[in-house]
């Protein structure tokens, strides 16, 4: 395999279920390449996790190819020629691990391991341990482990016969928000240390953002964007893809009339007494958030519109008061007011 050669790639894949009038996943190009964390993004039944069943092994095409390290897994053109899911070398993290309750926790991380003689195994198997930090904890079983360790050792377990692709299905969902977010650090660095190819499903806009280092979002069936966290964070091609991040408001450019898309985060208050940059806005509401003010304001020339603004100086706004919200990255001068 070249090295420009994508590690997963789907090519005109459409899947449609027979009780659904539209297609779950239809005529999705997509590629994940070697080294890089991929998040799927979208609503319920926008086509995320069919994708991921595809790749696995567990949903076939009705049209178009998928393929793994430049080999076809499967042709919707030659059904027979299928690589079945265990020949994919793939790992699969799933919500809530899918481990052996039967099994310590040694004895699932090895599982998977069946070509390799008692004493490579048991090397292995420590090393994995050591890699998820789960040192000392091998003969315990799943039910005595936490929340967070069960998923460290269904990683270990996905990660032991070191597979070409990861494949993570809502990896973080069970996990209560502190514990959710000290996991997704843990598991971003050991993706990064090994430099481990992964496809993950989320609906959780942070997961997202956090642990991927590319972003495709989907929504009924097909992919509207893909890019760094930060191109689709800051730049979303429209509402929907604004929308999966958080609170987003809809900006035209005075210009060439043109929609974007601004962060709350991103707005400045700009007293009339000041400036005449931005645009002149009236004051809706005015809430303390703690750390923040959450200031809505009514734009003029935005008939029945609003925009919402995180302001550090919200203390000293008043519901009614009329005054100017410019955003940051606007290129505009600021016309200072003599």
């Amino acid at each position: 395999m070249s090295e420009s050669e994508p590690i997963l790639s789907f090519q005109n894949v459409s899947r449609q279920y027979d009780a659904q009038a539209v297609p779950a996943v239809n005529d999705v190009s997509l590629e994940v390449r070697e080294g890089e964390v991929l998040a799927l993004i979208g609503e319920s039944g926008s086509g995320k996790t069919t994708l991921l069943r595809l790749a696995a092994g567990l949903e076939f095409p009705d049209v178009g190819r998928v393929l793994i390290g430049g080999k076809m897994m499967a042709d919707a053109a030659h059904p027979r020629a299928e690589i079945p899911p265990e020949r994919r070398r793939l790992g699969l993290v799933f919500q809530d691990g899918a481990l052996f309750p039967h099994l310590n926790a040694s004895k699932n991380v090895a599982y998977g391991l069946k070509k390799q003689n008692r004493s490579e195994k048991a090397d292995r198997v420590a090393e994995c341990f050591e890699l998820v930090d789960l040192k000392g904890k091998e003969n315990r079983f799943p039910h005595e482990l936490s929340g967070g360790e069960r998923q460290r050792l269904a990683l270990a377990r996905a990660l032991a016969p070191q597979p070409r692709l990861i494949l993570l299905d809502e990896p973080f969902s069970h996990l209560d928000p502190a514990l959710r977010r000290k996991l997704r650090e843990e598991i971003r660095s050991i993706l990064s240390a090994l430099g481990q190819t992964a496809l993950m499903v989320t609906h959780d806009p942070e997961d997202a953002l956090a642990i991927s280092s590319r972003v495709a979002i989907l929504n009924e069936g097909r992919v509207l964007q893909t890019g760094s966290p930060t191109e689709v964070y800051r730049e979303p091609v429209d509402q929907y893809c604004a929308e999966r991040f958080g609170p987003a408001n809809g900006v035209r450019d005075p210009e060439s009339g043109e929609l974007c898309w601004k962060r709350p985060e991103d707005a400045r208050w700009i007293s009339c007494e000041i400036a005449d940059e931005g645009c002149m806005v009236t004051v809706e509401s005015v809430r303390s958030m703690g750390h923040i003010w959450e200031v809505r304001v009514a734009p003029d020339g935005y008939e029945n519109e609003s925009w919402l603004c995180f302001l550090k100086e919200g203390a000293r706004i008043q519901p009614g008061e009329r005054g100017r919200v410019a955003w940051r990255g606007n290129p505009n001068p600021v016309a200072w007011k003599s």
